[in-house]
């Protein structure tokens, strides 16, 4: 017990160095805990944990990123033996520890740290009232409010008003005569919520920041509290470097003072992180200081962000080092210094790929790639500032489908040695069912009460995602490997590094006839990358045309989805603004006429738009220039790996025929179809599950089936879920109206459930089918619909619609479709969206008297017989032909009807 006291001793002394006291406590409690052991002294054990905790919190020697997850082990150590029932007033102790450490926890998902922080301060608070021990109650309130301050989930607006209400409370209790040492902590922390302040008017919340520091600074003075003396000063720069009353200049002048004062308390030897805050401070208020010479203002803050940097590294502190090396970015921007630009790019970028690794399910990862997408931009465009433009093409990559890389790049790796199968098996089972479960957390986060009003009081509390099964999953898998892998291969790992591409490797993927056309949204401009065997040739818009192009899509998307008639009509207008927008024929320009390939990679909202379909000058369509086709990718990376996993074969079948569902009209060609595409394969292997039949459980019970079909073809209805695109789904069979939505295929199902690594093309006969996720708040491009789910399934190309189709030119198009296909080398790289484009052609030129004589051959007419076995879905696909005979000359003309259906793949 001694050295448990000298321990405490350590931790509490103010005579001495600060470091070398708390290593001293370190190496007490150490000693302690070989005294009191968990078997023999559990109490003393917990109690000893606790007290370690607290230290290794408040350290300053070693990585403060460990030393938080040290604290947070012993924490819950300590609540092993100091459990609700045998001892609630030490164990809500430990509990507010542990919410400080997740509060201030550098490792982890920084939303799901301060969810955690703030349910075990909520739990903590449950045995430390108010009434019973008001000044620890104040202590946890105080601190709860702090990471109501910083919380990212929930309304930004609303949590910073929480936190205002609880600081209010706390000054309750701590008032200045009684615990003047407290009350200035919360006047310190109060100022910081009203600099963060949405609501009220932005000056009277400065001013609100600046009068609460200048309270706490009676108490927090140079002399009595150096430390807490710079934290406030260092918080009235900030304030003051914003404020908006008063004399600007002299509000900067005063700013750049405090900064100054703080640097005497903040050095680097002693408080190098907090030191590292007020050089990036300091930088803030140069970049925008009035006196002086503004080209030696900005050297002062490009400096001083430097010196930041030299702290704020990517891995210990990343996000910290995303916004200081943003601002570096930015900072030299503006004296044209693209290599230092560079620098502060590069950096906040390594920060933010550190900070998606931390993140424990897709959408938090997609989320925190969006927030920090300028960074991006900006080193794309440095680089081409420079004139080197495959280091810009390289980042452009570098912030493109991130997450399906990963999964893609992973999927393939497999043990070496004698492994058994059945390891194999269980191996790959595992590595699903871990996706699987991410996939399931993402809809949670991204459907969390979307549209609901909540009470303030549900507002308060914890969102915390269920992450125990998936941490279940990743102890089997882990376990696994440990017990029957690592045996006998030592070197292997399930994660992979993910390179960047360069261009050699880019063009190492396509030969001489062949080019790509890479778009990209930048934040001022549009983007546009052109590759083939010769080089690179790059095109940017005007800031005025990006305009034009957010614009455009608004009212394409306000059209499709509030006026669908409108939209049908307007579409070939859609299509000719799109292209002026883009300048595709000044983009052709860029390409050598001797190119007859072309692979197409969109960006963002670009990928719900035909793109190949884009009207030229002289009359022609964009595909027509290629006349070995225009197909799509999602990005180089994807299309490396996605040419890895190329398929030679195509003589399985394995269709999908008009699921029953009682809640949606069967597709009146979805029988005829089938029939059609079936007469190209033998029947011994085709595979046809229909109506009824074709269900979610069937697709389970011939698993074996479906996983050795080189062609998996989908007639059905199907839906794109914008506010939710992991929802998006296949409609199948649900006869009798029971499952709902269960009885939907979903993309997070086809990421779990589905291997079709010998699947050379998977097509959707289907509304909605390939819409990506494109939203205002989404600018990652991580690639997220139905597409994505069977390219990490294995396919190699995959057919799918941009909207709702019309049932008979989709029954036409995929009977030709699958007609040409199947007189072809389906073997050849691009030959899908060869097919495809002269389908498009043929359905667009298609005749009202062509389309006569088919309807009223003798051939066709006994086929409808067949096929239909209810008359009165016949008699309405005949008033179907019969209407589109008489849209004369060519029925299908208008590009609804033809330009839906995109090839992605190989």
């Amino acid at each position: 017990m001694t050295q448990n006291n000298l321990g405490n001793v350590y931790n509490n002394r103010i005579i001495g160095d600060k470091t070398e006291n708390l290593e001293g406590g370190i190496t007490a409690f150490t000693k302690a805990l070989k005294v009191y052991t968990f078997e023999n002294f559990p109490y003393e054990w917990a109690m000893i944990h606790n007290n370690l905790a607290n230290i290794y919190f408040n350290r300053i020697r070693g990585n403060k990123a460990d030393n938080l997850e040290t604290a947070i082990t012993s924490l819950k150590e300590s609540l092993k033996i100091w459990t609700f029932d045998a001892f609630p007033y030490e164990r809500s102790g430990v509990l507010s520890n542990l919410a400080n450490a997740y509060n201030n926890r550098i490792k982890g998902d920084k939303a799901e740290n301060l969810e955690q922080a703030i349910f075990y301060y909520q739990e903590a608070l449950q045995v430390r009232t108010f009434e019973i021990f008001s000044q620890d109650w104040a202590d946890i309130q105080h601190n709860l409010a702090t990471a109501y301050l910083y919380r990212i989930r929930g309304d930004k607006a609303e949590n910073l008003e929480q936190a205002i209400s609880a600081y209010k409370e706390v000054l309750k209790v701590r008032n200045f005569d009684d615990a003047p040492y407290e009350w200035a902590m919360t006047q310190n922390n109060l100022g910081n919520v009203y600099f963060n302040r949405i609501r009220g008017d932005k000056a009277d919340n400065l001013e609100m920041a600046i009068l609460a520091y200048t309270e706490a600074l009676k108490v927090r003075t140079f002399e009595a509290f150096p430390y807490e003396w710079a934290m406030t000063k260092h918080n009235l720069s900030g304030t003051y470097s914003d404020r908006i009353r008063g004399d600007k200049t002299e509000n900067l002048e005063n700013a750049i003072s405090f900064s100054t004062e703080v640097l005497k308390v903040y050095t680097f030897e002693d408080f190098p992180e907090n030191w590292a805050a007020t050089q990036n401070t300091l930088a803030i208020v140069y970049i925008k200081r009035i006196r002086g010479e503004r080209a030696n203002n900005l050297e002062n803050a490009i400096a001083a962000l430097n010196l930041s940097l030299e702290v704020y590294t990517p891995m210990a502190f990343p996000i910290n080092c995303l916004q200081t090396g943003r601002n570096l970015g930015n900072t030299a921007n503006l004296i044209e210094d693209w290599e230092t630009a560079i620098k502060g790019y590069n950096l906040a970028i390594k920060a933010v790929e550190n900070i998606r690794l931390q993140a424990l399910n897709p959408q938090r990862k997609q989320e925190i790639l969006s927030e920090a997408m300028d960074v991006y931009h900006g080193i794309v465009q440095c680089y081409l500032n420079l004139n080197q433009k495959d280091r810009a093409l390289e980042y452009v990559e570098r912030s493109k489908t991130r997450y399906l890389v990963q999964l893609l790049t992973e999927r393939d790796i497999y043990p070496k040695g004698n492994i058994p199968q059945t390891i194999i098996t269980e191996l790959d089972r595992l590595r699903r069912a871990i996706i699987g479960e991410e996939q399931r957390l993402a809809i949670q986060e991204q459907t969390r009460n979307q549209g609901e009003i909540l009470t303030l009081d549900q507002q308060r509390q914890p969102i915390l995602n269920d992450y125990t099964h998936l941490n279940q999953l990743k102890q089997e898998l882990n376990q696994l490997i440990a017990d029957e892998i690592t045996p006998i291969d030592r070197a292997f790992s399930l994660t992979q590094k993910v390179e960047s591409i360069p261009l050699s490797e880019i063009q190492s993927l396509i030969d001489q006839d062949t080019a790509i056309l890479e778009l990209y949204i930048a934040g001022d401009s549009i983007m546009a990358f052109v590759v083939t065997s010769q080089g690179l040739n790059v095109w940017q818009s005007s800031a005025e045309d990006r305009e034009k192009l957010i614009n455009f899509i608004k009212n394409y998307r306000d059209a499709y989805e509030n006026n669908k008639t409108a939209w049908i009509n307007n579409l070939n207008d859609y299509l000719n603004q799109l292209s002026e927008i883009l300048q595709i024929d000044e983009l052709l320009e860029l390409i050598p006429k001797s190119c007859s390939r072309l692979i197409l990679i969109p960006h963002w909202f670009l990928h719900i738009i035909p793109l190949h379909c884009l009207p030229l000058k002289n009359g022609q369509f964009l595909y027509q220039r290629f006349s070995n086709g225009v197909g799509y990718v999602p990005s180089c990376q994807l299309l490396k790996l996605v040419k890895l996993s190329q398929r030679d074969n195509f003589t399985r079948l394995f269709a999908i025929k008009n699921p029953t569902r009682k809640d949606l009209k069967p597709l009146l060609g979805a029988n005829l179809e089938i029939e059609r595409i079936s007469q190209g394969f033998a029947t011994e292997k085709t595979i046809i599950i229909g109506e009824s039949e074709a269900s979610e459980q069937t697709l389970e019970n011939r698993r074996q089936e479906l996983q050795a079909s080189h062609c998996l073809h989908f007639s059905c209805h199907g839906k794109f879920d914008n506010e939710s695109p992991r929802d998006s789904a296949l409609m199948l069979a649900d006869p009798d109206g029971n499952l709902g939505e269960s009885a939907n295929l979903t993309l997070a199902e086809v990421f779990e459930k589905f291997d079709l690594r010998e699947c050379r093309l998977v097509t959707f006969s289907a509304c909605e089918s390939g819409i990506i996720e494109s939203k205002a708040d989404s600018i990652s491009d991580e690639y997220v619909g139905l597409p994505s789910g069977f390219l990490f399934a294995g396919s190699s190309s995959v057919v799918s619609t941009l909207w709702t189709v019309d049932p008979l030119a989709t029954t036409l198009f995929m009977t030709k479709f699958y007609y040409s296909l199947k007189r072809i080398s389906i073997r050849d790289e691009g030959s899908i969206a060869i097919v495809l484009n002269h389908t498009q052609t043929w359905l667009r030129t298609l005749n009202s008297k062509k389309l006569a004589r088919i309807k009223d051959s003798q051939k066709f007419q006994q086929l409808l017989d067949r096929v239909f076995e209810n008359k009165r879905d016949r008699r309405k696909f005949q008033d179907l032909l019969e209407a589109a005979v008489k849209r004369q000359p060519y029925p299908f003309a208008n590009p609804y009807y033809w330009t839906a259906f995109i090839a992605t793949g190989v």
